[in-house]
């Protein structure tokens, strides 16, 4: 029996991995895709075949160009996106992609929604979930909000990812300077009150088509870096019945199907917010998987026709920890070197998941530490990363 072929796209990502690592221990023949390389999954002994294609940030229409001829060429049983640029484009083009290929995401329409902070929070408002308070250009004139807001607060993008041009502005006399910085790089973003965080939960949910939960996890992010926010570092799988409920009722209402990660801020009270939908596949997805919610496998499932068994228990407190280079990044960064030496050296817990460690596959820690390599090399790349 000839195995299925599936394309697993944006290689440089930690979830590309941990997709790859599932689908390929289930037997199925997996073929990695990226702008270049090195990329970590690429690196897998999973993988088959590594593919390339422009890049779908400088060049959307001929990233889906490329990836057209590719699938049509390979014939693959199933596409899967990692990231939110790939992601948003195949949906625009779903009809396209549909006749080559299988895909399960959500309409475009319902994706951008997700992808634009500011029209996630007007939803979330509309349905009484909790979010920071925010302000928006449209409503408000930006005069009347500098003046009226209490500082700090937080001029956020409406559309990035991984934290990169959020900034903190602690006075009315800062605002102007950073409003336009961030308008002239990422359009009218909006104006969100500063939390003093108490911590983040996440819920991460799989819906089928008709809205019907698949599967569903939480877990409470310990350590980011950049330390004031940015991809999760170390984290816990936890039970959080509030924040999936919320998570729930706000993918639902919106015709929800596939994966996505729902992240949410706790104040000083311990309230839990509504930051921001990743309408994706999120960084620790190892976490869930190593816990017994494989996200990879039953999306696969769905994908190709197939209705799997839901998923309604997994283990609680595995900690995940991607240790090369971000929580190393964030152990020289940290301001209490021997508390975060301490946690650093810490494998003592008995059920513990790595976002690239692997005894079983070991090779995409020598592609962790090229493509780290390769962000330093390159300015492009280097403002990527710096820009969070």
């Amino acid at each position: 029996m000839v195995a299925k072929k599936v394309l697993v796209l944006d290689g440089m990502a930690p979830s590309s991995l941990a997709i790859t690592r599932s689908l390929g221990r289930k037997g199925l023949h997996i073929h990695v895709g990226e702008v270049c390389k090195p990329n970590i999954a690429s690196y897998s002994k999973y993988v088959k075949k590594y593919v390339r294609y422009s890049s779908p940030m400088d060049n959307p229409e001929y990233f889906v160009k490329d990836l057209i001829e590719i699938v049509k060429q390979e014939k693959y049983d199933a596409l899967i996106p990692a990231t939110e640029e790939t992601t948003l484009l195949i949906s625009k083009n779903m009809q396209t992609f549909q006749n080559y290929t299988n895909v399960f995401l959500a309409e475009y329409d319902t994706l951008h929604q997700f992808a634009d902070k500011g029209k996630t929070v007007k939803f979330a408002n509309k349905l009484n979930i909790p979010t920071p308070k925010t302000y928006f250009q449209e409503d408000t004139d930006i005069e009347t909000i500098k003046q009226n807001i209490e500082y700090p607060v937080l001029i956020r993008p409406r559309i990035s990812s991984g934290s990169r041009g959020i900034k903190k502005v602690k006075n009315s006399s800062e605002f102007d300077a950073v409003y336009k910085e961030i308008k002239s790089e990422y359009g009218e973003p909006i104006i969100q009150e500063f939390i003093k965080k108490t911590g983040y939960s996440t819920a991460c949910i799989l819906l089928d088509d008709k809205q019907n939960e698949v599967a569903s996890f939480t877990y409470e992010r310990v350590k980011e870096y950049p330390l004031n926010g940015g991809p999760t570092v170390v984290g816990i799988s936890t039970s959080d019945s509030f924040i999936l409920r919320s998570s729930l009722k706000l993918l639902k209402k919106a015709k929800w199907k596939g994966v996505a990660e729902v992240e949410f801020i706790l104040n000083e009270n311990g309230k839990p917010l509504l930051l921001e939908v990743n309408p994706r596949f999120w960084t620790p997805v190892n976490l869930a998987i190593d816990s017994g919610v494989d996200f990879p496998h039953l999306l696969y499932q769905l994908i190709i026709g197939k209705r799997p068994s839901t998923v309604n228990s997994y283990q609680i407190g595995v900690k995940y920890r991607w240790v090369l280079p971000m929580e190393l990044l964030w152990l020289l960064n940290s301001p209490d070197k021997v508390k975060g030496m301490k946690e650093f050296l810490d494998f003592s817990r008995e059920k513990s998941s790595f976002g690239i460690l692997s005894w079983d596959d070991p090779m995409p820690v020598l592609g962790s530490l090229a493509q780290s390599l390769d962000f330093i090399l390159d300015s492009k790349k280097r403002k990527m990363v710096l820009g969070r």
